[in-house]
């Protein structure tokens, strides 16, 4: 079997998971005669089983380093390709990742389901609402007792993924079986800290040092857990009124154009408000369509088709803002690739490089600079500061929970998070709740939580550079993409991220850029 066959067969076998996702996505009902999603899924299923079986014939012995990498890169997102559409009676070639034992992998899915339908049915009052709504409210509700309430009526979702927290708990059954893979095979989010650069064993005390920074911007003051976002949303509450949610896209797209990536030119599609007959998306996400071969070798560069981003913005505010520039910013990195197909997707290890990527971009909403050009007002610089580190700093929480809790599966759930909590965000104590549970990525993808802890690092490193390089690009600059492009996005997974992003930055990934970020708000 020749491997560029093998690479046009993982490229269609992309387009053909775009074409379901997005499909399903959307609304479209599946058609029982054969038609819509029905023909999607089986196209995309015996893709998956054509490229299996091609990849199988291949020999590994005498490839140049780059085939190998480009072998390597294939196999590995088998498991990626997999968590999306799954393929029942597939019998893996031995090339991707462990996968869990499938009575584990079954109760994971039924209980992300259950997360997703609970996190689209939140009672409050006489209200029903979705998970970002209730948590963006609770950043602009200016009264305690209605906060509370709002952070109560989530109890529901919370008891979903950890019931009563005892050992009945569905999340703590699925932690030992994810702790037991950590322990065989080694850690996910040690593995995504290693292909950024950073020294082995790093990881864990740079992310309790950013936690200490952190609480010297907040004082030692505590707040209750309901508090919490309202005490870092001090912008969001004074831009609310700027951005009524039938003004996300048109933000979201004017900013686009100014920075040379107009998302029409680009064809890049967005599906981010509710309408009847299409299902909650409970977490926003961007997929990648795949791409169509260049006149060249197959080996060689293709073009992307142009990724679709998913949401469900119920309400407008800053937050929902970031989110959906976030996004755009996936959207923009998957755009740009030209690569061989081989190099189109990514494995799960380079999970932070993308999210950080995306950062660059949703962080941009966060400075009173960009937000008095398009908003026509500002925060002051310490309420930009929470807004912008407030949710991340929660993002460290639940890596440090990940980290401790896989390397201690017996312990209770609440009791780990009171403490990285109390200490690292001024938290009062509540081990009664399991408020832990409110983020699918932790009952979907054990370990995913680190990649935002991580983009984090990455992304204040990036914009520090490009401010280096090019000056604050936040009122607009047109050649923008075009130099991310060229230095971070066309390569797609050709070459690792710690390369990439050293000869980006000039010099290894630290988080110093990050720390001098935060002392902007002391």
């Amino acid at each position: 079997m020749d491997l560029a066959a093998v690479e046009r067969s993982f490229g269609e076998l992309l387009a053909a998971l775009g074409d379901i996702v997005v499909a399903r996505s959307r609304g479209v009902p599946a058609d029982p005669a054969g038609g819509s999603t029905a023909a999607l899924a089986r196209r995309y299923r015996a893709r998956r089983r054509r490229f299996e079986g091609d990849l199988a014939e291949l020999i590994d012995a005498g490839r140049s380093a780059d085939d190998a990498r480009a072998l390597a890169n294939m196999r590995g997102a088998l498991g990626w390709l997999e968590s999306l559409e799954p393929t029942p009676g597939l019998e893996r070639s031995g090339a991707g990742p462990a996968a869990e034992d499938p009575a584990v992998e079954r109760a994971r899915a039924a209980l992300y389901r259950r997360f997703g339908a609970a996190a689209g049915a939140i009672r409050v009052g006489g209200e029903t609402l979705d998970r970002l709504t209730v948590l963006s409210r609770l950043a602009t509700e200016r009264d305690h007792a209605a906060r509370r309430s709002l952070f109560e009526a989530l109890a529901p979702l919370w008891r979903v993924v950890d019931g009563d927290g005892d050992e009945a708990s569905p999340y703590r059954r699925l932690l030992r079986s994810s702790a037991a893979r950590w322990a065989a095979d080694g850690s996910p989010i040690e593995a995504n800290a290693r292909s950024l650069g950073m020294p082995p064993g790093s990881l864990e005390p740079t992310l309790r040092a950013i936690l200490a920074a952190w609480r010297a911007v907040l004082g030692p003051g505590r707040v209750e857990p309901w508090d919490y976002w309202h005490a870092v949303g001090g912008a969001s509450r004074r831009l609310e009124p700027l951005l009524p949610v039938d003004r996300l896209l048109e933000r979201n797209h004017a900013y686009l154009t100014a920075l040379g990536a107009d998302p029409g030119r680009l064809g890049i599609a967005y599906d981010v408000y509710p309408r009847p007959g299409r299902p909650p998306i409970p977490v926003a996400f961007t997929i990648g369509m795949g791409g169509w071969a260049a006149d060249q070798p197959q080996a060689g560069p293709w073009t992307p088709r142009p990724p679709w981003v998913f949401a469900t913005y119920e309400t407008g505010g800053l937050g929902n803002l970031v989110e959906l520039l976030h996004e755009s910013g996936h959207a923009l990195h998957a755009a740009a690739v030209r690569t061989r197909p081989a190099f189109l997707d990514w494995t799960l290890e380079d999970s932070a490089f993308l999210e950080a990527t995306a950062d660059v971009l949703g962080w941009d909403a966060t400075e009173p600079t960009w937000q008095r050009r398009w908003l026509g007002a500002a925060a002051d610089p310490r309420e930009a500061v929470l807004d912008r580190y407030g949710a991340v700093m929660l993002d460290i929480c639940w890596a440090l929970f990940e980290i401790e809790l896989h390397r201690d599966p017996d312990r209770r759930p609440n009791e780990a998070w009171t403490d990285i909590t109390s200490q690292g965000l001024g938290v009062e104590p509540h081990p009664e709740w399991s408020w832990w549970a409110i983020r699918g990525q932790l009952v979907d993808l054990p370990g995913y939580m680190a990649n935002y802890a991580l983009s984090a690092i990455v992304a204040a490193a990036v914009r520090a550079r490009i401010g280096e390089v090019r000056g604050a690009w936040w009122e607009g600059d047109p050649g923008w993409f075009d130099f991310m492009a060229a230095g971070l996005f066309a390569a797609g997974a050709s070459r690792p991220p710690s390369v990439l992003l050293e000869a980006f930055l000039g010099e290894p990934l630290t988080a110093d850029p990050l720390l001098a970020d935060l002392r902007r708000g002391t």
